[in-house]
């Protein structure tokens, strides 16, 4: 049995036939899907898997069901929806595979916090004792596969019954979107998906969500005070904006907050975009390939208030005190997850809380005495006026450097454009140079940071957002991972440019190498353009930036997908834009 397609063989009859009354196992969890608001399912049908995509016909006036090109495809396309919706991203498939190529998608949205939803299966016919054939019950000779999804899931359930299946369903929505939102996972028996659900029997199907209405947790009205108060009376106070923004969408609440309490706002890598690059009060982001600026204004800072970030060490030059240091800063930290207050710092005030709740209280209740307002933005001023734009930035070549690359997209993409990241220094330089114009429509891979997350990734946000052009930006390493996705763009007609940064490398390995130990990074000069045009869909390969400006110009007039690969110069090192601490050598 192919990974990508045939049922189990060997099936009992009895799974077939004298089943009970009630709804099949499929459909019942089917209508849970649909009634939790979920609008997607992507996967690729295999095992016992068929059962759900069966199931999902009865509910197809509200679930879009999504045949994936692969399963690694399938889950970030589930991972990315679940940032765009808040629900469940939701993603199918047969057990081994799920777990494999589909752990891609699960581990990013484990370690960045996207609630998603994996159902499959643990092909466990014939004698499950006996190990066979795709068997991953864990027995004796199968692959343990309950143990594998349990390290990249904050719950994981085993269904022996079709009741079973239906309310672990239930509940792996409710712990996904609960807290700190992330992947769960439901894995059926045989019997548990090929039976039906019948209302009679135990555990209970209510049909409905958990929770009808979650009350969020809200901040102590004393810790918002003295929140306040900190805001108000520090001399060079500066906020920490984390990937919890992103969670609550809460943009709108930032930028007043940032504007009532004339305090720079800094990002973290995962919360790239929070806040537009040219709002008066930004700061710009941290990270090792951030901005020198961000971190002079932390340096600077007597007080920190850390909105939904636990500051991962990739965000602090591993905790380096140049910058953040608790002996001489005051530190307040906010966060959904009580377990994140204080873990990498520690901190004055922890505060759990929903950050939505939390800013719509803090923001009426912060005010700010305008000469110290006027200190904060002359030292923010001063800051930002010691940053030049190098002059490749500006300059035409050819090959074309990344950092003008990000420049043309700059001047020609949509400022509302919504663009998708992936890994390696096409990522690092569009991360320091490609302006975030409006919140929340720059997305990137930030757990594992893998390569292959921003093609499939821009499909999602493509079919989430009906009518919206989607940039994918990546390098040939990682677009050589990611061929599958141009299938997938053209049998739904998505309008999504991918845009290939092509250097003949990997370059972000080649920079740790260094030229005196290059070893397994070049890459073929392979023609994108010409694959993407026998995919029938448009292809452009460019040399220079004005062919690069035409194809996007290009690309935006049209209504299908399109891909660009550009000639890059090999030569342009991710060093010139790393941040530079003292302890750097």
């Amino acid at each position: 049995m192919p990974g990508t397609g045939s049922a189990a063989h060997d099936r009992p009859a009895h799974s077939w036939g004298r089943m009970s009354d009630g709804t099949p196992a499929g459909v019942a969890i089917a209508e849970v899907l649909a009634d939790a608001g979920i609008t997607h399912v992507f996967g690729v049908p295999g095992g016992y898997s068929i059962k759900v995509f069966d199931g999902l016909r009865a509910v197809a006036d509200r679930v879009q069901s999504v045949r994936a090109a692969h399963e690694h495809q399938a889950s970030v396309m589930a991972d990315m929806y679940g940032r765009l919706t808040g629900r469940p991203g939701v993603f199918t498939g047969q057990g081994p595979f799920a777990a494999s190529s589909g752990g891609f998608g699960l581990m990013e949205g484990y370690l960045s916090g996207t609630p998603m939803l994996v159902l499959t299966e643990m092909t466990d016919h014939g004698i499950p004792q006996h190990a066979p054939t795709q068997g991953t019950t864990g027995d004796y000779g199968s692959v343990d596969l309950p143990r594998i999804l349990s390290g990249m899931t904050k719950y994981m359930s085993v269904a022996t019954t079709p009741n079973e299946a239906v309310h672990a369903v239930e509940l792996a929505i409710h712990h996904a979107t609960s807290g700190r939102p992330g992947p769960t996972a439901v894995l059926f028996r045989l019997d548990a998906i090929f039976r039906r659900a019948d209302d009679a029997r135990h555990p209970r199907l209510y049909r409905r969500s958990r929770v009808a209405s979650a009350a969020l947790p809200r901040p102590d009205a004393s810790a918002v005070a003295d929140l306040a108060d900190l805001l108000a009376t520090t001399k060079r106070p500066v906020i920490v904006a984390g990937n919890g923004i992103h969670q609550a969408k809460a943009y709108d609440q930032l930028d007043a907050l940032a504007r009532r309490a004339a305090v720079p706002v800094v990002t973290t890598a995962k919360a790239r975009g929070v806040i537009t690059d040219d709002h008066p009060w930004a700061g710009g982001p941290l990270s090792p390939f951030g901005w020198q600026g961000a971190f002079e204004l932390l340096a600077r800072a007597d007080a920190v208030v850390v909105l939904g970030s636990r500051l991962n060490p990739h965000d602090t030059l591993v905790e380096s005190p140049t910058w953040l240091d608790a002996d001489r800063q005051r530190i307040v930290q906010v966060d959904i997850e009580a377990a994140n207050l204080g873990v990498s710092f520690p901190v004055e005030l922890g505060v759990h809380a929903d950050l939505g709740a939390l800013l719509s209280e803090l923001v009426p209740a912060v005010g700010v005495d305008e000469d110290l307002a006027a200190d904060r933005w002359a030292d923010l001023a001063d800051i930002k006026s010691r940053s030049e734009d190098p002059p490749v930035l500006h300059e035409s070549a050819s090959p074309v450097p990344p950092q003008r690359v990000m420049q043309v997209l700059n001047d020609v993409w949509p400022s509302d454009g919504r663009i998708t990241l992936d890994a390696g220094n096409n990522r690092i330089f569009a991360y320091h140079y490609l302006k975030a114009r409006t919140p929340g429509r720059l997305h990137l891979p930030g757990g594992h940071l893998g390569m292959g997350w921003g093609p499939p990734a821009a499909l999602a946000a493509a079919m989430v957002h009906r009518g919206e052009r989607v940039l994918s930006i990546s390098g040939d390493g990682g677009f050589l991972m990611s061929l599958h996705n141009l299938a997938t763009a053209v049998e739904h007609s998505l309008p999504v440019t991918f845009l290939v940064l092509n250097n003949q490398m990997l370059g972000n390995v080649y920079d740790f190498q260094g030229p005196d130990r290059r070893t397994a990074v070049d890459i073929d000069d392979h023609d994108f353009a010409a694959v993407a045009r026998a995919f029938h869909m448009d292809g452009h390969r460019v040399d220079d930036d004005a062919a690069l400006a035409d194809a996007l110009a290009s690309s935006l007039a049209s209504d299908g997908p399109a891909l660009i690969e550009v000639s890059t110069d090999p030569d342009q090192s991710s060093d010139l834009v790393r941040v530079r601490d003292s302890r750097s050598p």
